[in-house]
């Protein structure tokens, strides 16, 4: 019973680490055309590096950029009207999350904020939100967006998580949804007045911006994150000698420089960067075990292979030394009689009545 209870539990962990690893565009999208609530209206949409250019013009590069898997559109039909899903499926959360935060805009009239997925927010008719390694974009009435939303952030796997330059970002007095990730010079706020050539963007540097009001006062922060602090401090040195009188308020905390942008207060700049930290952590990545499912399966099995082949040659081995010790030295090895003491229990004899007497 325990060896039967321990394969069924290898079963199931198995069973369900592959469906873990499978969750791709098109398992979203089965899953949502089981529900009985939608219908398949018509065959999905595939988009890849080659074709992307065709749903997203100008943008594709930013998206190829932030680390694109691929997109699937699919016309749905629902009780409570049609939608057109869009899946940009992205190599990972922080992917998603920048690509959510370059679709966001403030300053869109009819922006609001909406509590889908991990963040959501709503234009018109248009819902956009990002959880995990995928954005979701949802195209119809607020009724039906709002339906299939739930219902596929439901379906999607995975922790939602923020690139670490993100975190870095001060909670107070930030404006709620103002926050961006960027990786490339197309996705600079022109308001910044930023030079993209000579940020690092080819020295893979990764910015996170947000919008501030301190004292009634609207101010830009812009963290740099750098591979190492070596090249943060050769950019703040240079930035430091050509810009001496632009917005010179910067401070640099190892791989990381913080940049106030939009005022030439001091002492509203001074409150921004005094929050700005950074903990360095030395970490080692070991490269993951190119393993498969079905390598694992024989594996197991293999060695429960391995193990009851073991255990028949052991019991032959002893029962044979057994038989061979009592026929070569019957009554010295084994079954000593003499040694013995043996419990009989006669059952061959007579049943002798014993009463006591009164």
């Amino acid at each position: 019973m325990k060896f039967r209870s321990l394969v069924c539990v290898a079963l199931v962990v198995l069973s369900l680490s592959g469906t873990l690893q499978a969750q791709t565009r098109e398992v979203l999208i089965k899953t949502i055309g089981e529900n009985a609530a939608w219908t398949v209206a018509a065959a999905p949409k595939q988009f890849d590096e080659s074709s992307l250019a065709t749903l997203a013009g100008k943008s594709a590069p930013s998206l190829q950029r932030y680390g694109l898997s691929g997109v699937t559109v699919q016309d749905l039909n629902g009780a409570d009207g049609k939608i057109r899903l869009t899946l940009y499926e992205m190599l990972d959360a922080s992917a998603a999350y920048g690509l959510f935060t370059l679709e966001r805009d403030l300053e869109q009239p009819g922006l609001s904020s909406i509590p889908l997925g991990t963040e959501g927010f709503r234009n018109g008719s248009r819902t956009f939100f990002w959880q995990s390694n995928y954005v979701v974009k949802l195209d119809g009435n607020e009724k039906a967006a709002d339906s299939l939303g739930h219902l596929v952030s439901s379906s999607i796997f995975g922790r939602s998580r923020k690139p670490p330059v993100s975190d870095l970002l001060p909670p107070n007095n930030l404006v709620a949804g103002s926050d961006k990730y960027i990786v490339d010079a197309t996705g600079l706020d022109p308001k910044l007045a930023l030079d993209g050539s000579k940020l690092g963007f080819d020295a893979d540097v990764e910015l996170a911006t947000a919008r501030y009001v301190i004292d009634g006062k609207n101010v830009n922060l812009v963290l740099f994150l750098y591979p190492t602090a070596q090249l943060a401090k050769d950019f703040f040195e240079s930035w430091n000698a050509s810009n001496a009188n632009d917005e010179p308020f910067r401070r640099r905390v190892g791989p990381v420089i913080a940049w106030v942008r939009g005022s030439r207060d001091a002492d509203v700049a001074k409150n921004i960067l005094d929050l700005v930290g950074h903990e360095s952590k030395v970490t080692w990545t070991e490269p993951p075990p190119d393993i498969q499912i079905g390598q694992v399966i024989v594996t197991v099995f293999t060695f429960i292979g391995i193990a009851l082949l073991f255990t028949f040659v052991a019991g032959i081995s002893f029962g044979g030394f057994r038989i061979f010790m009592k026929a070569r030295y019957p009554d010295r090895v084994f079954d000593r009689s003499q040694d013995m003491e043996i419990i009989q229990l006669k059952l061959d004899q007579g049943f002798t009545r014993k009463e006591i007497g009164h």
